[in-house]
């Protein structure tokens, strides 16, 4: 076994550059909704981003689709900052999404369509509520949501260590061309996605992924412009046999088979890959180097080939690719509850449910279990005080963190734990004391849709079902049996 060489570091002052209520560290979708949250909630909010922009994988990771924000019956259940997002891109045509009136159709035409022009529109044979949405665009849009909330922002800046005393978070240390630098705060929420600050906390977490579910890849995604869609499309309908083998050629000869396009309006020419690699760990840099690579070789076979053997992309060129690698899974934190693939299983909100999530993945299960519902405990790690975990890093196992660590859902996670903090604040109290009635009435405010948590256990489920037939839809919601 080698030895491990070390040196030691000299102790050194830190500048604190500031003194806030609640320290935000990254700027990707939980980012967003956390800062966002907790300075419109009258909390002075710092937020932390490494990247000169701000979004993270809906902006640089250019996975530019925004999934599930309605379950099968086309009723939208994520909203808040999320929507305010989309409506904030509506002002410059650059996003798009099945019309409203046809979210939950199950209509076969409808259902053809939409799934021809990205996968996420349609699921389970219905047309859903996702949006595709412009990443450049986008990045100014959430520099304006979090300038307009009165968020001092620092760019180009990693956070790298919590500041703790004994087992309580108190700050923030970035590096940056300006040096090593600290935040000093009330209330630290990492918004990191791998849950960097854990490493530097009492917290325990887990990092074992199956290497057969999709947050065991990492990704480089990139954009092919030039390509003549209606050529392309009606060669993939008109000979799929010969489509089929050109696609199995291109895997085996290192590409990327697929592609769907950008339908954003100008960039009907654009056709969108994303590749997959498996790894042994996202937080591991000589991976992430080594991925990078592949990826860009990846990207080259795929579009050298395309351009060579696919009708449509003869007049081609690479226009984009993806800035910053993207990554799916990481540290899970131990929280106050972690959600498991049992939750999935019940139709029961818990007590201190704070985001209601549809679960359009599962073939029979969906129908039998339409919603799943995130507890405000599963961002609190376990052992460690005034921290929240607001990103895919919550608290939950690696089968149900593989279905909610998308970027609507990281928002999600975001706006309740900002929103927390800043009433965490406003109370006197600690974030695990924070009086859940209020969090409720507050998110409800924000146009958060909730279940009726207040209602009490043994009566919930009918009070869900209630809502349900208000609405003229039987999602087959039953009692089921509940650890929550």
């Amino acid at each position: 076994m080698d030895t491990v060489k070390t040196i030691t570091e000299s102790s050194r002052e830190i500048k604190v550059v500031q003194e806030c209520d609640v320290v935000v560290v990254g700027g990707g979708p939980g980012g967003i909704g956390a800062a966002v949250a907790a300075a419109r909630n009258g909390a002075k909010t710092v937020l932390i981003e490494r990247y000169g922009y701000l979004g993270g994988m809906g902006t640089g990771g250019l996975v530019t689709i925004i999934p599930n924000l309605s379950d099968i019956n086309g009723v939208q259940q994520i909203a808040g900052i999320q929507q305010e997002w989309i409506e904030r891109l509506d002002k410059y045509n650059a996003a798009t999404y099945p019309p409203k009136e046809t979210w939950g159709s199950d209509d076969k035409r409808l259902v053809s369509y939409w799934n021809d022009r990205v996968f996420f529109y349609a699921r389970l044979n219905r047309v859903v509520y996702s949006a595709l949405i412009d990443a450049e665009i986008s990045k100014c849009v959430l520099a304006d949501m979090v300038n307009g909330a009165g968020v001092k922002t620092y760019l180009h800046s990693w956070g790298t260590v919590p500041i703790m005393e004994g087992n309580k978070a108190k700050g923030v240390i970035f590096e940056s061309k300006s040096g090593r630098q600290a935040v000093l705060a009330n209330v630290v929420i990492d918004c990191t996605g791998d849950g960097d600050l854990l490493p530097f906390t009492p917290a325990r977490f887990d990092t074992d992924i199956d290497p057969k579910i999709r947050i065991a890849n990492l990704a480089l995604c990139f954009w092919i412009d030039g390509v003549d869609w209606v050529q392309y499309d009606d060669f993939r309908h008109e000979k799929p046999q010969k489509y089929a083998e050109l696609m199995k050629e291109v895997m085996l000869k290192g590409g990327q088979a697929g592609g769907f396009r950008s339908n954003l309006k100008g960039q009907e020419h654009i056709v969108w890959f994303h590749n997959r690699f498996p790894n042994k760990s996202q937080t591991d840099v000589e991976e992430l180097t080594r991925v990078e690579f592949l990826g860009r070789q990846k990207m080259m076979i795929t579009w050298e080939f395309f351009k060579k053997n696919v009708p449509g992309f003869e007049n081609s060129f690479i226009v984009l690719s993806a800035p910053q690698l993207g990554t799916r899974g990481a540290r899970r934190v131990h929280g106050e509850y972690m959600v498991t693939i049992k939750d999935m299983e019940s139709n029961e909100p818990f007590e201190d449910t704070i985001a209601t999530f549809p679960d359009l993945d599962r073939e029979d299960e969906s129908r039998k279990h339409p919603l799943q519902y995130i507890p405000y405990r599963s961002l609190i790690p376990k052992g460690v005080d005034n921290l929240f975990i607001a990103c895919r890093a919550f608290s939950s196992d690696q089968a149900a963190n593989n279905f909610f660590n998308l970027i609507p859902h990281c928002v999600a996670f975001g706006e309740a734990a900002g929103t927390a903090a800043a009433l965490s604040l406003k109370q006197g109290v600690s974030i695990r004391d924070v009086n859940f009635e209020s969090l409720r009435k507050r998110l409800l405010e924000q146009n958060v849709p909730l279940p009726n948590a207040h209602v009490p256990a043994q009566d919930r489920p009918a009070a869900v079902a209630a809502v349900y037939e208000q609405k003229k839809i039987n999602p087959g919601l039953t009692s089921g049996s509940s650890d929550h």
